[in-house]
């Protein structure tokens, strides 16, 4: 049975004619698995619970339940015995559960007593999707189970596959960047800042130049009348730039050296980055930069050329300078920014794409292929930059999963509304 809901239709309605032939093509699966299922989906066989939460198995007067346990520790198989209501002791029972996950992956559980319930002695890692082989030997009988429990997977067939775009790749080593996210200001480069000052003090008698005006070196933009010689003098500009600073006005008196303006160039500028105390080692001159700015437009590429050898007190952080170029004037002082500075590259032995990577129910995952088997796949993921991210656990190097269009994958899945359950 192949429910569709409201879901399907809204993606019909939004992705268009490909997407509509995926859907109508795809067939999910999501059976109930044995603690109640990832996304029950379609009608499962009743499962029969016990006081422990797990299923309930049985043969003849032989009971078995068989549960995963994850409260406060990684999921575990846990399991309890009875024949004829009694309890047996878990130290009578010998019991292997052997469970194979899409892609013929088989792991082997054995079992030991802990008193009330038999442990398994591995990991019962996710997905919880597989199928179970479950032999219990007891009292001379050996009982055997066998079933499948399937969850957050699909069926996709080739052909719908095809037609809207999904493309597979292979997990397995890359090469990432090392990256190092801070904030920062734009500032006045300061080794461009400059005062038009008379030579000796006076008496301002014209003032050229308004605030924000440009000047050229060597331009007039004041004339002071001197107090020792009562000649006129020229106060001249001394570099290309804007006026930043007025600091007298026409018929002031100006004492000897005091600027009559301050202008700045900022046909480059500072952009000063605070570096949290943690990260503070590992940022060195020369790393490159990149500079993001808020305002829709580019990102700069610079490298840090300063570092402060004073800690702010209270922010305990380290300024880090970088010298941006700023020919069209973009980078206003003032303007707040945000940086990834270039610590170095890792090469990690499993990576995947960023556009392959989609969040299901509580998990961050892929979606592994498997002929026209399609199965999420939750990673715990490390190191992330120039589009790929490192797998640390939950996909081995060499499996194929979807790159591209996996939205679709995690539609089909999630178009009954189901939730991760255990």
């Amino acid at each position: 049975m192949n429910i569709r809901l409201p879901l399907t239709l809204l993606a019909v309605l939004a992705l268009g004619g490909a997407a509509y032939f995926f859907i109508a093509q795809s067939s999910s699966t999501h059976v109930e698995s044995m603690t109640g299922g990832h996304g029950a989906t379609e009608e499962a066989p009743a499962v029969v619970k016990g006081p422990n939460n797990g299923r309930i198995l049985t043969d003849g007067d032989f009971m078995l339940e068989l549960a995963i346990y994850e409260e406060n520790v990684p999921p575990e198989f846990r399991a309890w015995f009875s024949q004829d209501g009694s309890p047996i002791s878990p130290e009578e029972v010998e019991l292997t559960v052997i469970l194979t996950r899409p892609g013929n992956k088989v792991d082997t559980f054995a079992f030991a007593s802990m008193g009330e319930f038999a442990l398994g002695d591995l990991e019962v890692g996710e997905p919880h999707s597989f199928s179970y082989e479950i032999v219990a030997k007891h009292d001379g009988r050996t009982h055997r189970w066998a079933f499948d429990a399937p969850e957050m997977q699909t069926v996709i067939e080739e052909s719908a596959a095809e037609v809207s775009g999904m493309e597979i790749a292979s997990a397995g080593p890359a090469t990432i960047p090392e990256t190092l996210i801070v904030y920062g200001q734009v500032k006045i480069n300061a080794n461009k800042l400059a005062r038009a000052e008379p030579r000796f003090g006076g008496i301002i008698r014209d003032t050229r130049k308004l605030i924000g005006d440009s000047v050229t070196t060597g331009e007039v933009v004041a004339l002071v009348e001197t107090n020792q010689t009562l000649i006129t003098m020229e106060v001249k500009a001394p570099i290309d730039g804007v006026v930043v600073e007025r600091n007298a006005t026409l018929g002031e008196t100006i004492s000897d050296g005091a600027p009559v303006y301050t202008i700045a160039n900022f046909s480059d500028v500072w952009v000063e980055l605070n570096i949290p105390k943690r990260d503070q080692a590992r940022v060195k001159l020369g790393h490159s930069v990149v500079i993001h700015a808020d305002d829709g437009g580019e990102a700069s590429l610079g490298e840090i050329s300063w570092i402060s050898p004073i800690t702010n007190v209270e922010s305990q952080t380290v300024v880090a300078r970088v010298v941006l170029p700023n020919p069209e004037g973009r980078w206003r002082p003032g303007l707040f920014v945000k940086a990834e500075i270039a610590l170095g590259e890792k090469t990690v032995d499993v990576a995947v794409s960023q556009s392959g990577i989609q969040s299901l129910f509580d998990f961050t995952v892929v979606f592994s292929q498997h002929g026209e088997l399609y199965q999420a796949r939750p990673l715990e993921l490390g190191r992330k930059g120039g589009g790929f991210v490192e797998v640390l656990k939950g996909l081995e190097s060499g499996e194929r999963y979807v790159v591209t269009n996996s939205f679709l994958v995690k539609a089909d899945i999630g178009k009954s509304g189901a939730t991760h359950d255990h």
